[in-house]
């Protein structure tokens, strides 16, 4: 794979995956209505703290572990190749889960707001998946612009919302009391730190593109630590803004009778009707990037078991031709495009690959098939 993307750009892809903008408008009105009321945002930074020094001994792994495949690599190299098996496996499963739910709500969603059209909203989840998938079949770097621009809207809108709740000084004036100690611990802040901690979904997916980051000992420390602190402040000041919006002690009462409708409410509030439309277009917006950024968590792993040869026989580790030849090594890559290769991986750190059709004395020498 070639070494094209820069941090900011992982940065893109991994925080698009926490889709923002669903947290702010689903997430933290819970997080306000079961955690811990008005002191919610604090634990943003807190979760954001804690995720901070996991980081470091993660980005000292990927450093230490220079292949691609995320935990299922660590867990490998540290526990053996059966505990690694099960870390990926279950990290397939999670992020395979998250992305059918996801693309039934948007499915859902742009049922909702296209009724005339007569689909049901599983054909309009079928469009996404297609959409996806053709995003995904092509060179990261076009996912990642799709991502960028879909990610600086989402955060430009929620921002302008805390802009108005700022200038116009909020329902009963702006304080920090959401981040005073007495109101943090109020209520249930272990339900709290529990759903903002969620908030922070697919922060170590940025180690999966090492193959594809420039200088990845340098671009991958960066994205991390970068992708954690963008998260967690801006879910603390886009939740804190909220909270100002109806004031610190009205918000509990206000989250509690619909939590799904406080940011739609407050955007109404601030931005008016053309905000609340916007908001909603960029919902549907935030879900897609949120499924296009786990597709290509997904992909990554599943090349990742191919070349270890832990997927079924005949899955190829490699792809052919096209954009996909990206993911060959460098001599396979020379290889006429109608030509596959399989991949082989011991955990010792020896990779093995063979490519066919094609005579033997067309075939790469094993010399140049196994590095170290």
């Amino acid at each position: 794979m070639t070494g094209s993307l820069g941090p900011v750009a992982i940065v893109f892809m991994v925080v698009a995956a926490a889709s923002p903008l669903t947290v702010v408008g689903g997430a933290a009105p819970l997080g306000i209505q079961l955690g811990n009321g008005p002191g919610y945002p604090m634990l943003y930074l807190v979760a954001g703290a804690v995720l901070v020094l996991f980081s470091v001994g993660l980005s000292a792994m990927a450093r230490s572990v220079p292949r691609p495949g995320a935990f299922f690599t660590f867990v490998g190299y540290g526990l053996g190749r059966r505990a690694g098996l099960a870390s990926a496996y279950l990290a397939l499963l999670s992020y395979t889960t998250i992305q059918l739910a996801v693309y039934a709500y948007v499915g859902e969603l742009l049922a909702r707001a296209f009724p005339a059209l007569g689909l049901h909203w599983g054909a309009w989840s079928l469009v996404v998946v297609a959409a996806v998938g053709l995003l995904g079949y092509r060179h990261v770097d076009l996912s990642s612009e799709v991502l960028g621009v879909v990610l600086v809207a989402e955060i430009a809108v929620v921002l302008a919302v805390v802009t108005g709740v700022i200038v116009t000084g909020g329902e009963a004036g702006l304080n920090v009391r959401p981040f005073l100690p007495s109101t943090v611990l109020s209520g249930q802040p272990g339900v709290g730190l529990m759903l903002a901690t969620a908030a922070f979904i697919g922060f170590e997916c940025n180690v999966v593109f090492r193959d594809e980051a420039r200088e990845p000992s340098r671009t991958i420390p960066r994205a991390t630590y970068a992708a954690v602190v963008l998260i967690a402040v801006f879910h603390a000041l886009s939740t804190w803004g909220m909270i100002m919006s109806w004031g610190v002690g009205d918000v509990l009462a206000v989250a509690g009778q619909d939590p799904g409708s406080l940011l739609m409410s407050t955007t109404a509030k601030y931005l008016g009707a053309t905000g609340q439309v916007l908001v909603n277009v960029l919902l549907v917006g935030s879900m897609f990037a949120c499924v296009l950024s786990f597709h290509n968590v997904i992909a990554r792993y599943q090349l990742s078991m191919a070349a270890a040869g832990c997927c079924p026989r005949g899955w190829p580790g490699c792809i052919r031709g096209g954009t996909g030849r990206r993911a060959l090594p460098p001599w396979c890559r020379a290889l006429p495009p109608r030509r596959w290769c399989w991949c082989s991986w011991r955990w010792g750190g020896t990779r093995s690959c063979r490519c066919s059709p094609g005579s033997p004395a067309s075939a790469p020498s094993p010399s140049r098939c196994s590095w170290r």
